[in-house]
């Protein structure tokens, strides 16, 4: 099986969960469908991404590239801008705390 050229890791950690992890990855999954990119963007639940006070997160591979605070709205604007069309979303990019 040939990998995607995107993963997508959304954080299923309890502060995520709690700030619409659901929404998150419903509206992702969503997008992914409607833009055709099933073949191209791969999407897993994963552990903490230690961004807990940005809640909730994802997270782009190749990168990293972290998103914070997301809404439905945010996701979708993603998944056009930097799934579909390869450009990330500077002003929605999360600098990543060491």
């Amino acid at each position: 099986m040939d990998e995607k050229p995107y993963r997508v890791y959304v954080c299923g950690n309890l502060h995520c969960q709690a700030n619409g992890k659901d929404h998150i990855l419903r509206a992702l999954e969503d997008a992914i469908w409607q833009f055709g990119l099933d073949a191209k963007v791969e999407v897993r639940v994963s552990g903490c991404q230690n961004q807990c006070d940005f809640a909730p997160n994802l997270k782009i591979w190749p990168g990293p590239h972290q998103y914070s605070q997301l809404t439905p709205e945010k996701v979708r604007r993603i998944a056009a801008e930097h799934l579909r069309d390869d450009q990330p979303v500077a002003e929605l990019l999360q600098r990543l705390q060491d």
